[in-house]
């Protein structure tokens, strides 16, 4: 009866994903385009498929991994925390350092602090999204607001990048970074005690990365600096440190962390190779070969596609089943 009912599920969950319906006229076919999933959908719709195997006799389950408790994740929090009170300790002489180029019009250096400093805070991945409003104001860009560029909301490290870039004389740039300042004095007083949600917390492993994929190598959120390498190589930090968090909760749980270690060294040793490429410099998005361009997205990708098993092996909760498979009816 048992292994009828998982063939019954199977079967059911095949003609669903493949689009198969039954209608007056017969049987029809189609083929829809295969979902891409998150681990966590993927891990509920497994368990979905064993609870309605299982429903049968109700009987739950046992989990592929026994959910983990949300205390377990106090230690990578407090890691955490200290990591990014120390990057903010870092970014306070940084922006200093900005601060000084503007005043003497030096333009340059003023870009290359800016890049510095930028990089910095995009290196706080594990309050990563936690920030809310005070985020915007430090790393928001001005696609968000009613008005644009003219919005005089949009202040932070992407007023200066459009200033730095378009031209804007130097002195005028004074108050922004003033602002800037302001707002990351705020920052520091504040990170210590921002809430973090475990499933939110081991999401980071893999959402940083993507979002410097989608974001930063694609130029949309530095349409002036073009500085998307830069900013990837410091998710990569930041992804690093996440992972080294959770390295602990890991152990056991997820086999996959050898290959997401793999990809990590194959990514940073393309980003190095680049940067040697372009005479020590981070390079531009718009200065990066094709060649460059293709392994720079390839090996992100792999890595991506390796981190992704990373959320779903750090639960704190079960996925719900889903109910039980209706008793058959009995043929007249």
């Amino acid at each position: 009866m048992a292994a009828a009912a998982l063939a019954a599920v199977l079967g059911i969950v095949a003609l669903a994903a493949l689009g198969v319906g039954g209608g007056s006229g017969g049987a029809t076919h189609s083929f829809a385009a295969p979902r891409k999933l998150t681990p966590l959908q993927a891990y509920s719709e497994q368990s979905a498929i064993r609870a309605g195997a299982a429903g049968v006799d109700g009987a739950r389950p046992a989990p592929d991994l026994v959910p983990l408790p949300a205390s377990a994740f106090n230690r990578p929090f407090a890691v955490s925390r200290s990591y990014d009170a120390r990057q903010l300790a870092v970014l306070v002489p940084e922006l200093a350092t900005l601060r000084a180029a503007l005043k003497r019009d030096d333009r340059a250096a003023a870009e290359a602090a800016w890049q510095t400093a930028w990089a910095r805070y995009l290196r706080l991945g594990g309050v990563y999204g936690e920030f809310g409003a005070l985020d915007q104001q430090i790393d928001g860009t001005p696609g968000v607001l009613p008005g644009g560029t003219h919005d005089p909301s949009f202040s932070g490290f992407h007023r200066l990048e459009m200033g730095l870039w378009t031209g804007a004389p130097l002195a005028s740039l004074l108050g922004w970074e003033a602002r800037l300042s302001v707002d990351v004095y705020r920052l520091r007083r504040f990170v210590g005690h921002v809430p973090l949600d475990p499933l939110d917390y081991s999401a980071r492993a893999h959402e940083i990365l993507e979002d410097a994929q989608r974001d930063l190598l694609s130029g949309t959120a530095v349409p002036w600096s073009g500085a998307g390498v830069v900013g990837t190589a410091a998710g990569l930090d930041a992804t690093e440190e996440v992972l080294g968090t959770l390295r602990g909760l890991l152990d056991g749980r997820e086999d996959a962390i050898e290959v997401v270690d793999t990809w990590l060294v194959r990514l940073r040793a393309t980003l190095d190779s680049i940067r040697r490429a372009h005479g020590g410099v981070w390079p531009a998005n718009a200065r990066l070969t094709q060649l460059q361009a293709e392994q720079l997205d390839g090996t992100l990708g792999g890595a991506l596609e390796a981190l992704e098993a990373i959320p779903g092996a750090l639960e704190t909760t079960l996925p719900p089943p889903i109910p039980p498979l209706p008793a058959p009816r009995p043929s007249t």
